[in-house]
């Protein structure tokens, strides 16, 4: 049996001393070991008889190594050149992470992933704080014992001035450790914080709130937590947050008025990262009705003229608390696309005095019906538009000639009505309209228009602008194509697709 073990010994060193000296021999400035189970022996052996000064990348996760393998990865000085360094899912703990602090060979490294180990608070300060470890900037600490233990003595000196990004997700941090933490001001350079999956309730929310060593975050996870109302405020408000673009806070405590002074947080740092110049664009982010209704008290949107909203998730009543804000008087551009607002949105931005100066509204797939273009075409606040997109709707002929019959539409230059469902009749009422004399892009494919409809448009004496035409997918026959080879209405097209 004695035998049957050492052979076995024997055969599992040789495959890892035959896997190092493998992926040595590429010399690759990655060297990936991750799931050799290398041991603290083979770890050892590789720092030192081999020469690892071509190595940037180091994964050595999942390899059974404790803190003996760490001391040797930390004494080994042709790691000179590491910048990566990959550890998780071992056996480490502060013993051995209080040596890659202190190690003079890993002046260069930038990121250490030590997920799933067992490091506590101590182990963790001792590599924020490492002055040996000046330009490690990501530190991966998710699935530890941070929080585990109070504190006995605060490590000395101030926080490593490059690191920015700090991942404690899923350990045990309480209210306790957020005390001891914030007094050690491990957060001051930080601009972007995991606390996710913890224990924190109000009283660890208000210390963060608090606490001046947040000041540079831009982005924190609070997930899974126990924050009630008092602790969502005390963050809402907190007056150190100012840099603050992304916080999320999904799976807490708090009921619908924590919602809201969140919400308010929220759509405050959506502005700051989405707003540029006069400029809006905050599209797919699930603002809801709600997202809205904080939007339109932002006294931000008095300088914006162009507003971009699309995929959302709002209604009509969303849209009606944005048409009721009092900020938005310099507004020229309006996109709802893929918004359910339907007419009823329709109608309350026609009533809007805010949307008085709309130069371009984008109305695509917004569940718009011939009704909706009605209030667009009788609203009296609406008349300067000069770029108008309703396609992907169900308008119809019938909105075709409401759109048509209007003066709203004189200033009308580019006009997008692809899939809108209209046939001849509607793009006969198009191409006889008195209104649309300025036109000078048309786009009304993927319709049911037939030689009728185009040879209306053809024999037109409207439409003397235009200069891009789009009439691909719908009813063509061979009469059809005669107009678009010999009229010379579109012949002298800079765009023609049919």
């Amino acid at each position: 049996m004695t035998d049957i073990s050492t052979s076995q010994s024997q055969n599992r060193d040789q495959r890892i001393l035959d896997a190092i000296q493998e992926k040595l021999g590429w010399q690759s400035p990655s060297l990936d070991l991750s799931y050799e189970r290398l041991g603290d022996a083979g770890v050892t052996f590789l720092t030192r008889k081999s020469d690892l000064s071509h190595v940037r990348v180091l994964n050595l996760s999942w390899n059974e190594i404790t803190d003996a393998g760490v001391r040797a990865l930390a004494a080994c000085p042709s790691l000179k050149n590491l910048t990566h360094l990959h550890l998780d899912s071992n056996k480490i703990s502060d013993a051995g992470v209080q040596a890659l602090a202190d190690s003079a060979h890993l002046g260069r490294v930038k990121l250490i992933n030590l997920t799933n180990n067992q490091i506590g608070d101590a182990g963790a300060l001792a590599l924020i704080k490492s002055p040996r470890l000046a330009q490690l900037e990501f530190l991966e600490l998710e699935l530890n014992r941070v929080g585990e233990t109070r504190l006995s003595r605060f490590p000395d000196g101030a926080a490593n001035s490059s690191l920015r990004w700090l991942n404690l997700r899923s350990n045990r941090i309480g209210s306790g450790t957020l005390e001891d933490w914030v007094q050690t001001g491990a957060f001051a350079p930080l601009t972007h914080l995991n606390l996710g999956w913890n224990r924190i309730d109000d009283v660890g929310a208000k210390l963060l709130a608090h606490s001046p060593t947040i000041a540079r975050l831009e982005t924190l996870l609070l997930n899974s937590n126990y924050v009630t109302d008092k602790g969502a405020n005390a963050l809402a408000q907190s007056r150190h947050l100012a840099q603050i673009r992304e916080l999320f806070m999904h799976d807490n405590d708090f009921d619908q008025n924590g919602k809201e002074a969140l919400n308010n947080l929220h759509i405050r740092q959506l502005l700051k990262k989405y707003l540029s110049g006069n400029n809006l664009s905050i599209n797919g982010k699930r603002l809801n009705n709600s997202g809205l209704k904080a939007l339109a008290q932002c006294p931000e949107l008095a300088k914006v003229e162009s507003l971009s909203l699309r995929n959302n998730h709002f209604d009509h009543l969303g849209l009606i608390a944005l048409a009721q804000s009092p900020h938005l008087k310099n507004l020229k551009a309006l996109n709802v696309m893929d918004n359910p607002i339907g007419n009823k949105g329709m109608v309350g931005l026609m009533e809007s005095a805010s949307f008085e100066g709309l130069r371009r509204l984008n109305l695509e797939r917004t569940q718009l019906t011939s009704s909706g273009i009605l209030a667009l075409a009788v609203s009296k606040k609406i008349s300067g538009l000069e770029e108008l997109n309703v396609s992907h709707n169900d308008i119809g002929d019938r909105g075709a000639h409401m759109l048509a019959a209007s003066e709203n539409f004189a200033n009308l230059q580019r006009l997008l009505m692809w899939n809108t469902h209209i046939g001849d009749a509607g793009l006969q009422a198009l191409a006889q309209s008195p209104h649309l004399t300025q036109v000078d892009e048309l786009r009304v494919s993927n319709n049911h228009i037939g030689p009728k409809g185009i040879q209306a448009l053809a024999a037109s004496d409207n439409f003397t602008r235009m200069k891009k035409l789009d009439l691909r997918n719908n009813r063509f026959s061979i009469n059809t194509f005669t107009h678009f080879t010999q009229s010379p209405k579109f012949q002298g097209l800079e765009e023609f697709r049919y």
